[in-house]
């Protein structure tokens, strides 16, 4: 590892303060991944002492960046991936806007019956036939949201999964010229069931950020239901409140 060479002298800032720049600059970019070097590593690498080393470390921890853990050192935290309330965007063009790297680890489009909750939500027969589109999304190669899609049978969809391998609502728009022009979200705290604590690689019953979609047309006419499971800590929302 390359040592650092401190500012010093009238006008410098606080040696911890320094290092603390240094690391977070470090993990923000990359550098250090799942952990940083240890408290000797970053006392050889800055020459200075344990205690200053501790203070930059302290902030870190108070700022949310990293996390200690006993017998395994220090651990980054990972961030969260922000959404603001006041858009209208599905996943994929979420984390487009956001320039951050996802993975589609799975899609399945079958053809299933309503039950009573679809049906409800859809305004339509419980047992009428509906569109499940379910996906599993990874970031940073581990699993990040389970994502349930259920659509009226009336869209007329193709079950060809690979189309489904992008964005719904800008296929929805250039091949049925559908535009999702309203939607109303319901966010809660939910409890992982079999499948969801399988696909997100967490303990059955653990809790998750349970999100519901309903969404409309330009013609007001429903467009999907959609049950998204966040694995926790993974995600956050944002909302502007203006008077």
């Amino acid at each position: 590892m390359k040592r650092y060479k401190l500012e010093s002298g009238k006008g410098a800032s606080p040696l911890y303060a320094q290092i603390k720049d240094i690391l977070l600059s470090n993990i923000e970019e990359g550098i250090y991944k799942d952990k940083i070097p240890t408290e000797k590593q970053l006392q050889e690498l800055f020459q200075v002492s344990r205690i200053t080393v501790r203070q930059a470390i302290d902030e870190l921890v108070s700022d949310g960046y990293l996390v200690r853990e006993r017998a395994k050192g220090t651990r980054i935290v990972k961030k969260k991936i922000a959404e603001n309330l006041n858009s209208l965007c599905n996943f994929t063009n979420e984390m487009k806007k956001k320039n951050i790297p996802y993975v589609l680890h799975s899609v399945n489009m079958s053809v299933v019956k309503a039950d009573k909750e679809i049906a409800d939500a859809l305004e339509i027969e419980k047992g009428k036939n509906v569109y499940e589109l379910h996906r599993v999304y990874y970031i940073e190669d581990e699993p990040f949201c389970s994502i349930f899609t259920y659509m009226p049978a009336a869209l007329d969809l193709t079950v060809d999964e690979e189309v489904y391998k992008g964005s719904l609502y800008e296929y929805l728009e250039k091949e049925k010229k559908i535009i999702v022009s309203k939607s109303f979200e319901d966010i809660e705290v939910g409890f992982a069931d079999q499948q969801v604590s399988k696909e997100l690689q967490i303990k059955l019953g653990d809790a998750v950020l349970f999100r519901t979609r309903r969404s409309f047309d330009q013609y007001e006419n429903h467009v999907e239901y959609t049950l998204t499971y966040y694995k926790a800590g993974k995600y956050k929302y944002s909302l502007v409140l203006t008077k």
